[in-house]
């Protein structure tokens, strides 16, 4: 369950970061964070 969360983050974020508002990156990122914060557990 992890990979896959890990995976769906991961997936095209770069091309998601720049085709994105700057307004919703921040969450972009909180979600990439949020997922590698509970895959270390």
């Amino acid at each position: 369950m992890v990979d896959e969360q890990l995976s769906a983050a991961l997936r095209d974020l770069p091309g998601r970061v720049l085709n994105v508002p700057v307004e919703e990156r921040q969450h972009l990122f909180q979600n990439v964070s949020s997922v590698l914060k509970n895959s270390a557990n």
